[in-house]
């Protein structure tokens, strides 16, 4: 079955250890590997689980902090020009 923000590729079930496999097909399609690590999120709330490939999110984090130093220059560069700025209508 395929949904517009991915595929259902079945169902799996917890063990008495806590262990969930993830279908063969689901490794498979999406190159998990064995000792893959993951990022899980939940919501009680709602009942879900989410599992994501830690190495996505290394490489959603290295963006996020490159994008936010360009962002803290930027910022930077708008305040020190806003803080001339005001010193020289204070000096008029």
């Amino acid at each position: 079955m395929m949904m517009n923000h991915g595929k259902i590729f079945g169902t799996t079930s917890m063990g008495e250890r806590g262990q969930v496999v993830i279908p063969s097909e689901a490794r498979e399609e999406l190159g998990i590997k064995s000792g893959e690590k993951f990022v899980v999120f939940g919501d009680a709330h709602k009942g879900t689980v989410i599992l994501v490939k830690s190495e996505i999110m290394n490489k959603f984090a290295n963006f996020f902090f490159n994008k936010s130093k360009r962002f803290e220059k930027i910022a930077k560069e708008i305040f020190d020009k806003t803080d001339s700025e005001i010193e020289e209508e204070e000096r008029e």
